[in-house]
Formats: structure tokens, C-alpha cells, sequence
């Protein structure tokens, strides 16, 4: 059966072959998180109301991106979209924005990234905030474009994939406060590496790299089993915002960093691993 996830697939390799496309892809999504966040924070909407609205203005930030989006994207390539898109399964009847319709009626490439960036704002403040302050401060140091353009290059460098890396761990800490049990293991698994790997570079040997490197691979083990072993909690978060945050770190010009990124998948706990595996390392940010 055809999903969301699939249409996703479909559009990163288009997203990813067209810097204009990715730029107003981009401003499409800031837009979209802003008029949403807006909604749900206007004192003369309740909350029944507000959600009865995210539906149509959802349609609204469609059209607008499609009418900008379309032209860049192959015809050959948006037909393969639609005849995707028109396999969607019915929408769930307690689905408010009934996200496959709106795709189906509404949608171009680039559309269901779109609305997997409204559907991590909703219910809550923007998840965007931190990060769009940080790369904000940014700007000024910032050589690589995203902090001023938000079309994502490449390469992050350092100013904006620290500030990326940043928000990441912070959504990540967000989601551990819905998994009581999933916290407490990652938070001891953790500590135990900060304290092993802290060691491991205070004594300076020649192999201390080798050393964090084993360090580094029994946490991403450990976190792997901690995340199977809570996978009821997990499957209960919405892990759009916290993934699209790791494949922006997975960017970062840092290999450090980078790599730890990439070896994310699902598993919470990767974001501030891979924060902690950057500390001490030569040329590392602070």
C-alpha cells in the first residue's frame, strides 16, 4: 500500500537535484510553520476551531507552493508523484487535516515534506524557534549560506551546523520527556560514556582515538537496544522534526559530527551522542 513515506522518498532526490527548488521548498516550510503556529496561538480561536482550520490553510500553503514549485519539476517526474499520490490510502475519519486528500487535490513534489513540517508544529510551539534564533546569531560567522538564505547546502559550516546540532539535541530532550522509561536508560547510558570518554582523553595515550572510537560504537549498541527494547514509547512520538534535524546534521562539515548523524535512524539518544563525540576533538566547535 502506498504511504506518505513513499512520496517523501520520491521528492528527496528531486529536492536534492535543484538548489531553487530547495530554496523555495525551504521558504515554503518556514512559511507554513509560522502560519500554523500562528493559528494554534491566536487567543480568539479554541482549540476545536483552530484544528477545524489547520485543514484549509494547509490547502491554501499547497497551492501557494505548488504555484511557485511546478516549474522547476520535470512533468514526467510530477506525474509519477500523482499517480503515487492518487494510490493514498482513505484518511482516518479522526484525521482533522485529512493529510492524504489535501495531498491528492492540492499536491505537487516537495508537498508531503510540506506537510510533514505543519504536522510537527502542531498541538504545540514551534520547534523551529531555538534553531531559527541560533542561526540567527550565526549569520555574521556564517560561509556556507544557510543561516541567511536557509537553502541548505552541501556542506554546513561550522557556525550553522552547531547551531543545527543544537536544535537537534534540544528536540531530542523534548521527545525523552514523553518516554519515562526510555530517558532514564539513556540518560545512565550517557553518563557512562561522558565518563568513560572524558577518561579515555585525559589520559592522552597513543591510541585514545581507538579507544573513543570502541567507546563511541558500545553507546550507539547500547543506545540501539535501550530504543528496541522502549519501542512502545517511541512509536507514540512524532519523530518528523527530530529526523529532519539529524539529516541537516548529517551535513555539518565536522565528520564527527556528520557521522553520528548518519547512524541516527530512530535511535534517540544519537543527537547528543554526537555532540559529545565532537567535544574535545581538534577544530572542534564550542
Amino acid at each position: 500500500m502506498t504511504s506518505v513515506r513513499d512520496l517523501v522518498a520520491l521528492e528527496e532526490p528531486l529536492l536534492a537535484a535543484s538548489r531553487q527548488l530547495r530554496g523555495i521548498h525551504a521558504d515554503a516550510v518556514q512559511r507554513a510553520r509560522a502560519a500554523v503556529i500562528a493559528l494554534q496561538q491566536d487567543g480568539g480561536v479554541d482549540i476545536d476551531e483552530a484544528e477545524a482550520r489547520v485543514g484549509p490553510l494547509c490547502a491554501e500553503l499547497l497551492d501557494d507552493y505548488a504555484s511557485r514549485a511546478a516549474a522547476l519539476v520535470a512533468e514526467q517526474d510530477i506525474r509519477a508523484w500523482r499517480e503515487l499520490a492518487s494510490a493514498l490510502p482513505s484518511d482516518s475519519p479522526f484525521d482533522p487535516v485529512r493529510t492524504n486528500d489535501l495531498l491528492r487535490a492540492h499536491g505537487t513534489p516537495g508537498a508531503a515534506r510540506l506537510l510533514a513540517a505543519v504536522e510537527s508544529v502542531r498541538g504545540g510551539a514551534a520547534p523551529s524557534d531555538d534553531l531559527d534564533r541560533s542561526l540567527a546569531a550565526a549569520a555574521g560567522r556564517c560561509v556556507c549560506g544557510y543561516a541567511k538564505t536557509r537553502v541548505v547546502p552541501r556542506r554546513l559550516c561550522q557556525p550553522c551546523a552547531t547551531a543545527v546540532a543544537t536544535a537537534w539535541e534540544a528536540e531530542e530532550q523534548r521527545l525523552l520527556q514523553g518516554a519515562s522509561g526510555l530517558r532514564a536508560e539513556t540518560v545512565r547510558i550517557l553518563d557512562e560514556a561522558r565518563s568513560a570518554i572524558a577518561k579515555a582523553r585525559a589520559i592522552g595515550t597513543d591510541d585514545a582515538y581507538s579507544t573513543e572510537e570502541a567507546l563511541l560504537f558500545k553507546t550507539r549498541r547500547a543506545l540501539a537496544r535501550v530504543n528496541r527494547r522502549h519501542r512502545d514509547e517511541v512509536s507514540r512520538l512524532d519523530l518528523a522534526r527530530w529526523r529532519e534535524l539529524a539529516a541537516l546534521t548529517a551535513r555539518a562539515s565536522m565528520p564527527t559530527m556528520a557521522g553520528e548523524a548518519r547512524r541516527a535512524r530512530r535511535r534517540l539518544g544519537m543527537a547528543q551522542l554526537s555532540r559529545l563525540a565532537l567535544r574535545g576533538r581538534p577544530g572542534a566547535a564550542r
